[in-house]
């Protein structure tokens, strides 16, 4: 009997070959013997670290961007920023209360802002300046050093970097702290094309100085921020002015490495640029604290290293060829099962983890081909019933009515137009009898619409005027049977029975591009939005025939039969006002021959 031993075993087996057995023998040694490797590990490793933080600087700025934002969630602010005259009478000291309010509210949702300011475009008519602190009155949006350049560039946004604050600078406030700044224009609430003004919010270091502490906590290495003029944005310690001073002119490239002497002690520099935002994260660390000076047994442990490493070489290859080896035929049979091929072998799997998933996948392979077949034949069976479904839910509401008629016309006076009304109605029903393959020429519709505008007419003698429209190019060309007629009885019953006075019901059937529409109006009494989205809604979202209303049975027909059949871009649209009038309009494709006939019924046999 075969030993069991598990993939989990095997892998410990390997952990403990490629790991302890290696590190175990080579111990004190491995260290120094990689030296230089160590050297170029922690270069890149602290090159990442910039990059890290880089990006994260550079992730914190663009969600300060998001903040800028904030006038444009409040539309009613957005309005007294950018309207020069409000429709409201707020006064202007009313509207400047709301307004800093405003702002002081947004400055405490972040501990990181520190002033937020509003410039309204000069020359508007309005000086429009709004902030939480004090400003000269004389004070104009010019004065700011970023104006002439920003207002003439296509940018929305522009990155200001470490500058004392324009409360502390105007108001000759003593104040060290220095902030950092995002202005963003603002555009006009009313058009959206034209700026009204500048919001400018400056930012304190706190969250800046968190993310630098973190990186900041190894004392074998140091980083700081610098702008594009070599000006400290933050650091936690003092920078040597050496090292700024010989720091190159940072590359197009955003990350970075080099060798620096500062001094006598030898550095490893590396840089990260943080965006397009002109700051860069420069860290150092120095180089006698990576390599150490014992060297001395690295000749004796070379020849110790190689044997290790054949041998480790060796032994890994005769594992992972054991353990990778059923794997490999594995991915083989799921390839086999990706083609569909679901007759899959495998003789004798091992007896562990991947024998047991082996013999899952063969089982599932099977038990997938059966549930194909079964929902294969499920499908169609329900794609018969549903329309088979469709085809029965013509509503039997107008013949009904027009037989109520007939008799009562022929009581009444035994006239020949009560033959001609049964004879029309006898085309109508032999028209509705489901023959073939469900599809008839225009022309044979347009003599169905005929004969039903000719009942209607019998029935409501001159109240409603009735027309149809058809291009003589798509007269031979087909559509599904009974397409047209639910339409136009909704539009019956629905919009102009109930209408005062006389109606108007139009058929127009032309074709555009690719398509043929086909229109359905009238100028009854139409729908509300309301109702009209809820229609739409319905039949698109709808899963259940019994689902649909009564009311719209005729249209959900049309619009599942025309599902079931083309799919695609092919569809009913409805346009309706209350009290003017329905546009029904149906898009269908070109079918010019009974093969092409053939090819949208065998589509949905499938």
């Amino acid at each position: 009997m075969k030993t069991f031993i598990t993939f989990k075993q095997k892998l410990i087996m390997t952990y403990m070959i490629f790991i302890v057995l290696p590190l175990s023998t080579l111990g004190f040694g491995a260290y120094h013997l990689y030296s230089q490797a160590m050297e170029k590990k922690v270069s890149d490793f602290a090159e990442q670290v910039a990059v890290s933080t880089a990006s994260s600087i550079e992730m914190y700025i663009h969600e300060l961007e998001r903040f800028t934002l904030m006038p444009y969630h409040n539309q009613e602010l957005l309005d007294m920023l950018t309207i020069m005259q409000p429709s409201n009478s707020l006064s202007e000291m009313d509207m400047k209360e709301i307004i800093e309010k405003n702002f002081s509210f947004w400055q405490s949702q972040r501990d990181s802002v520190e002033e937020i300011y509003y410039f309204g475009v000069p020359g508007t008519g309005m000086k429009r300046i709004y902030s939480q602190g004090y400003l000269p009155p004389d004070f104009t949006v010019d004065m700011m050093p970023w104006y002439e350049t920003f207002s003439q560039s296509g940018s929305n946004t522009v990155f200001l970097s470490l500058h004392k604050p324009i409360v502390n600078y105007y108001n000759d406030i003593h104040d060290e702290q220095k902030v950092f700044s995002l202005v963003r224009k603002i555009y006009k609430s009313t058009t959206m094309l034209e700026y009204a003004g500048y919001f400018e919010v400056d930012f304190k270091l706190d969250d800046i100085q968190k993310m630098m502490d973190l990186v900041n906590r190894d004392k074998n290495s140091s980083y700081f921020i610098m702008d594009s003029a070599k000006q400290v944005v933050y650091a936690n310690h003092s920078v040597d002015e050496q090292l700024l001073a010989n720091l190159p002119a940072i590359p197009a490239d955003k990350q970075g490495q080099q060798m620096m002497n500062i001094g006598k002690q030898k550095n490893i520099v590396v840089y990260s640029k943080v965006g397009g935002y002109g700051w860069t994260v420069v860290g150092y660390v120095p180089v006698d604290q990576i390599v150490s000076g014992i060297v001395s047994v690295r000749n004796s442990m070379i020849l110790l290293g190689i044997i290790c490493i054949i041998c480790a070489i060796l032994i890994s290859t005769g594992i992972s060829y054991q353990i990778t080896k059923p794997i490999y035929r594995l991915i083989a049979l799921i390839k086999r099962v990706e083609t569909e091929d679901f007759q899959i072998e495998y003789v004798n799997p091992p007896r562990n983890e991947i024998g047991h998933l082996i013999r899952s996948v063969i089982q599932m392979s099977r038990k997938l081909d059966e549930t194909i077949r079964n929902l294969y034949q499920a499908e169609i069976v329900r794609k018969e019933s549903e329309l088979q479904a469709l085809k029965s839910q013509i509503n039997p509401h107008f013949l009904f009515n027009t037989l109520e008629m007939i008799k009562m016309k022929a009581e009444i006076d035994e006239a020949d137009s009560t033959v001609d009304m049964i004879t029309a109605l006898g085309k109508l029903v032999k028209s509705s009898v489901f023959q073939g393959n469900g599809f008839i020429t225009f022309r044979e519709e347009t003599e169905y619409l005929t004969n039903y505008f000719y009942i209607q007419e019998s029935r409501y003698a001159t109240r409603f005027e009735m027309t149809v429209d058809v291009e003589d190019e798509i007269l031979d060309w087909y559509l599904p049977k009974i397409l047209i007629q639910p339409l136009i009885e909704n539009a019956f019953y629905h919009g102009l029975e109930m209408k005062q006075g006389k109606g108007k019901l139009s058929v127009t059937i032309w074709r555009e591009s690719d398509y043929v529409k086909v229109q359905v109006a009238d100028d009854g009494l139409g729908m509300s939005p309301e109702r009209l989205q809820q229609l739409m809604l319905q039949f698109q979202n709808s899963t259940s025939y019994a689902s649909r209303s009564k009311k719209s049975i005729g249209l959900a027909n049309v619009y599942a039969r025309m599902q079931l059949y083309f799919g695609g871009p092919y569809t009913m649209n409805i346009n309706s006002e209350q009290g003017l009038g329905t546009q029904i309009t149906l898009i269908l494709p070109i079918i010019r021959s009974e093969s092409e006939v053939n090819i949208y019924v065998s589509r949905h046999n499938r």
